[in-house]
């Protein structure tokens, strides 16, 4: 295949996950429920999380459509990991829209989310379907305890002002690269991968996921605003505690710096006028290089575990994949 193809196979699969989705999420009684349900999962995204199944299928020999359901269940589940996330973080905006405890309130916000995990989760083949899909609910299980743990030392965060690289890279690993890894397992296992197979698709994801949140990191305070679609320094404003801002603070010495950054974590983030100031402290000490410098390491230790799956067009993709990433603007 070509480049083009993969560009092409890869809207297609996009094309399936969201007439799935539009088939699946229909607006039942109670409409108090399913209305909601419905519009966080009509409203975009990036479904990365809904695609990788299908190409992981086809890498270890499988028919990627056979993961097609699996894929759906995984980006329910991210989704309702955002509803409940928007909850806890106060967010009035999500993709440019209202949040659901927005546009109805928190109790419907929180019963949404409750309803999607079962929905995820009636998607997932039973025994008659799929000889492996003891481990495929395993799998799931895993991946949502997981989540729930990273959003959760995401939290503990707020609180504390002496986050390490090691305690942020733990957080990013249950919260933002489990998911992907979920779903890259998953298809492994509706394509009937072995051991190995499954195992290089685990770090694949992994090591994708870990690139693509620190990359999340550098756009935020980084990206043209007209590319990324949204204002840049969310981050900063929110007080997030990112790859970037810890790497600042052990690198920090002169007393301006220090200054700034202590004024940062004593106010839980700082205002849009401070954002020139970031961006100057970032490059000055070198954290912007840092950050780029890790996600080129993720992306290469990824790429690198695709070589341990049958070498056929799907996992030529994978490969593909990462560039596309690893090229990303938003």
């Amino acid at each position: 295949m070509e480049a083009l193809d993969y560009e092409n196979l890869y809207t297609s699969y996009l094309t399936k996950v969201t007439n799935r989705i539009e088939n699946y999420v229909k607006p039942e009684e109670p409409v108090s429920l399913y209305v909601p349900f419905k519009y966080i999962m009509t409203a975009g995204g990036k479904r990365i999380r809904a695609v990788l199944p299908m190409i992981a299928c086809g890498a270890v020999g499988g028919n990627p459509e056979d993961a097609l359901d699996c894929g759906v269940a995984v980006e329910i589940l991210h989704n309702f990991t955002l509803v409940h996330d928007d909850i806890m973080d106060k967010s009035p905006m999500r993709r440019n829209k209202p949040t659901i405890h927005t546009k109805w309130d928190e109790p419907t916000a929180i019963l949404t989310g409750d309803v999607m995990i079962g929905h995820a989760l009636k998607l997932l083949p039973d025994a008659e379907k799929n000889k492996n899909s003891c481990e495929i609910i395993k799998t799931f299980s895993q991946g949502l305890i997981e989540v729930c743990e990273g959003q959760a030392y995401d939290m503990q965060f707020n609180n504390k002002k002496d986050v390490k690289i090691e305690d942020y890279i733990l957080m990013i690993t249950k919260k933002t690269a489990r998911l992907l890894e979920t779903s890259a397992v998953i298809g492994g296992y509706i394509g009937d991968g072995n051991e190995n197979q499954i195992l290089a698709l685990r770090n694949y994801a992994n090591s994708l996921g870990l690139a693509f949140q620190i990359q999340d990191d550098l756009l935020d305070i980084m990206a043209d605003e007209s590319e990324l679609g949204k204002t840049i320094g969310l981050d900063i404003a929110e007080g997030k505690k990112t790859f970037l801002i810890i790497k600042a603070l052990e690198k920090a010495e002169k007393p301006k710096d220090k200054s700034l950054l202590k004024r940062f974590l004593q106010n839980n983030g700082l205002s849009k006028e401070y954002i020139p100031d970031m961006q100057d402290l970032f490059k000055r000490l070198g954290v912007f290089n840092d950050a780029q410098i890790r996600i080129n390491e993720y992306f290469q230790k990824a790429e690198s575990e695709t070589y341990k799956l049958l070498e056929n067009d799907y996992t030529a993709m994978l490969r593909w994949l990462l560039s596309r990433l690893n090229k990303r603007k938003k």
